[in-house]
Order: C-alpha cells, then structure tokens, then sequence
C-alpha cells in the first residue's frame, strides 16, 4: 500500500519535470522563428477608420523555447497596430513561445486622412527580435483611400456628387421632394449597414461604359480569405423612390449587395417614374426591382441573384427590353424571377402592361415566370414575352411570342446558359456561353441597342437575347 502511494507522488513529478523541458528557453542564434505569411497585404481601406484585422501565426518549430520581442518598424507613428498573445500596440516584449508552440498575429492598419485624391500607399513591418540577436520580418503593406463621409445627409436644392472622391453613407441619404440629386459619371456611394439612398425628389445618375457609377456596402474586407464583404447580399439597404418620385434615370450605374435593389413605391403610371439603361442590380437579399403601380423601363441591365424575385411588378406599366433576369442568389433559393400581379394589400391596382423583349428569364425553379391575377382577368392580363429564352412549364400561354424555352432535360440550361466567372467580376458571370440557346434569338432592336452591357456590338438583325453579346473567349 505504501508502494502504491509512492508512484503516486512520484509519476506527477516525472510527468512536471518532461514538461519543463519545453520550456527551456534557448539564446542559440541556429533557433529562429517560421511564419505562416512572410507579408501581409491590405486591399484598399479607408483613410481614418481603422481596418479589420489580418492574421498570421508565429512558429516556433524548434525544440527549445525562444524569448522574443516584436516591434513595429515604423515605431508609435506607424499606420499598423499589432496585437500578439493578448497584449497590442506597436512594441510588444518579453514574448515567449515554448517549443513547438504558435501563437496568432493579428494586424489592423489606420491610415491618416489627408486631402489627395489618389491612392495612398503604407508599408511597414514587424521586426522579431530574439533573445539571441536574431532580427527576422513580415511585411507589411496597405492602400488608403480618402473619402467623403456623409452622415443623415438631407439634398434640399439639387446638387451633384462628384467621381473625385468615394462618398461614405452613414444613416441615409435623403432627396427632398423639389430636389434633384446628380452622380456624376464614376460616382462611388459605399453605404454603411442598413443606410438607404432615400428619393422623394429625382435621382439622376448618369455614368458611363468605362466610368459606371456604384453604389454598394461600406465594408472592404473579406468575409473568409478570397471571399469579400462585397459579394453578400444585405451589407447596406438600397433605393427607395417614394410615391411623388418621377423623372429617376439611372444608366451605366453598378448596384449590388443591399437588402433590395430599387423599390418604386405606389405611384402614378401617367408618367415615368424610373428609366434603367445598361445597368446591373445584383445580390439582394429581397428584389432586385420591386415597383407598385409605376410607370417603368429598363434596357440593356442585368438584374440577377435576388434572394426573392428579380422583377416584382404590381400593376403600372413596365418595359424590359434586353435584360438578363436571372435567379440564382448565392445565399438563398429565393422565389421565382419574374412575378407580375395586381393585388396589393387588401385591394388591386390597375394592371396596364408588361413586356419582355429580347430577354433572358431563368434561375433554379422550373417555372422563372409566375403571374397571379384573380381568374376574371387572369387570361387577358396585358403581359407578353417575346423573342427570349424562357424558363416555364406552361408553354401554351399565347402571350409568349417566338419564344425559346428552357429544357432542363438538356445539357445547357439555366446557369449553364453563362460562363462560370469569378463572383468578384459583377459585370462578367452572365457572359452568354457558346451553346446558349439565347443566341441569335432577338428581334430586330438590336439596331436600336447597338452596344451590350461590356461595350460589345449587336448585329443589327440576329442579336442574342440578354444584356450580353455572345463574345468567344480570348
């Protein structure tokens, strides 16, 4: 029995005393640190708002402990802040790493505001001196961007934003009724979450081909490595016409990622309420373009990826006119692309018109073109789709017109109607591919659209239905 408690006291000091090997820390200058990135790299932040961390870790492959202290280069004045077992700042010492231990580094970088209007560059690094006078480095680099940051703005008189600056929106920002509010060509509107571009006067947002206007979420990192904010849906609110809104034209503009693209509020369909010309709205948590009794149209855009439907229309009169309509939302199944009705609340509003032309209307379910009207109108409703490809089930409707339909018994059908891009190229993943059957198909309006979304030519008679030209890859 005395035996017994002997190896009892016996084993735990055995088991301390191996323990205590790991920590036997050496000066030997042979011993030297791994990293898991010998640089870390910054995308463009935003001068004045603190950037959200990088990582990297620290190895200690070794099989003795090294004493070390990390300094950042460019000492108290630098743009990065470090952060290293618990303890941050721009010195950090007496660290330790046992043998064959790690620890994280975490990185984040504050560049100063100043008044240039190009990119600002930041470099520095992390030096880690060992106990045994070792210096070894990870570097370090960042782009600064400056921008105007416009918090609860209210536009009373008309005014234009300009493209030499990003414009940050915080809360809102609010059109005042009377009030015309311009983007000049290459405006960029980052918009913080849940902030809204709030329109009860006129938006006009003009850009170009080459200097498209964007309106997008604020954040700049990324979600996961090689995954950004900016391809979520939801990082900001999006665009409300109001009721007394008329005159709205958007053309060369890039809107994605907010909880909706464009809701048209109930209004009057006498006179135009929204105009939308070679544009993308893509990656919403809700629709791409809800509008409700409004005078619409839309040419030459794409509307994709909306986690309910990409073109919600109640009554009013709309026109699409080389559109991609096309649901398949990263994040969600969502309900079909296309809904068309006449019930809103606890009434109706008059149903004048909706035509598809020239388009492409698909996504994940076998029908991508719903209507729901009450059975006294619901054969006569004033719909037609002509000249596009067409994913339904009813073929038999006599409002569609030299139609091509989707057969998903096919190999290409759906997504496979496009070239797989990468998700960051907004303007690209709804590329036609070669076998598409949207090809060739449109009327001839192709002479009154002359150029696709990329800048591509459109034969005059033949052109592929869809905002994009087919285009054989370089």
């Amino acid at each position: 029995m005395k035996r017994f408690r002997l190896a009892n006291l016996l084993f735990p000091l055995l088991a301390l005393w191996s323990c205590t090997d790991d920590w036997n820390f050496s000066t030997d200058a042979r011993y030297e640190l791994e990293f898991s990135a010998d640089t870390i790299r910054f995308d463009t932040v935003f001068t004045g708002v603190a950037s959200a961390s990088a990582e990297f870790m620290v190895y200690n492959p070794n099989d003795v402990g090294l004493r070390f202290d990390a300094l950042m280069g460019g000492g108290s004045v630098s743009p990065f802040r470090m952060n290293l077992d618990g303890e941050g700042g721009t010195v950090i010492t007496g660290l330790e790493i046992p043998a064959g231990d790690s620890l994280f580094c975490f990185v984040s970088v504050n560049i100063e505001a100043t008044d240039q209007t190009g990119i600002l560059n930041a470099f520095d690094s992390i030096r880690f001196v060992l106990e045994s006078g070792v210096v070894q480095s990870v570097h370090l680099s960042a782009q600064g961007q400056n921008a105007v940051r416009l918090k609860g703005k209210r536009i009373e008189a008309d005014e234009t934003l300009t493209s030499s600056l990003p414009y940050i929106i915080y809360d809102s920002l609010y059109v005042a009724d009377g009030a015309t509010l311009t983007l000049a060509p290459g405006t960029r509107l980052y918009f913080h979450q849940n902030a809204v571009l709030d329109v009860a006067g006129r938006l006009i947002a003009q850009g170009t081909k080459d200097k498209m206007i964007v309106m997008r979420g604020d954040r700049l990192d990324d979600m996961l490595p090689g995954i950004p904010y900016d391809v979520l849906s939801g990082q900001w609110g999006g665009i409300r016409l109001r009721s007394g809104s008329y005159g709205n034209r958007l053309e060369w503009c890039d809107i994605h990622g907010g909880n909706w693209g464009i809701f048209a509020d109930s209004a009057s369909a006498d006179q135009t309420k929204l105009s939308i010309v070679s544009s993308i709205i893509h990656n919403v948590n809700v629709n791409c373009i809800e509008a409700v009794g409004c005078r619409i149209e839309a040419a030459n855009s794409q509307i994709t990826n909306a986690g309910v439907s990409c073109v919600d229309i109640t009554g009013g009169w709309s026109e699409f006119t080389f559109c991609t309509i096309a649901g398949f939302s990263l994040w969600s199944v969502g309900s079909q692309a296309v809904v068309l009705t006449n019930w809103y609340r606890d009434g109706t509003v008059p149903f004048l018109n909706a035509s598809f032309r020239n388009c492409i209307i698909t996504g994940l379910h076998e029908t991508e073109f719903v209507t729901l009207f009450p059975d006294s109108v619901a054969g006569t409703a004033p719909y037609s789709v002509n000249n596009s490809l067409l994913m339904v089930r009813d073929t038999t409707d006599t409002r569609y017109s030299n139609v091509v339909f989707e057969d998903r018994s096919r190999k290409v059908f759906g997504s496979y109607n496009f070239i797989d891009r990468t998700v960051r190229d907004y303007r690209s993943v709804f590329a036609l591919d070669s076998l598409s059957p949207a090809r060739g198909i449109a009327d001839t309006l192709g002479a009154a659209w002359p150029i696709d979304l990329a800048g591509v030519p459109r034969p005059p008679v033949g052109a592929d239905a869809g905002c994009f030209q087919y285009q054989p890859p370089k």
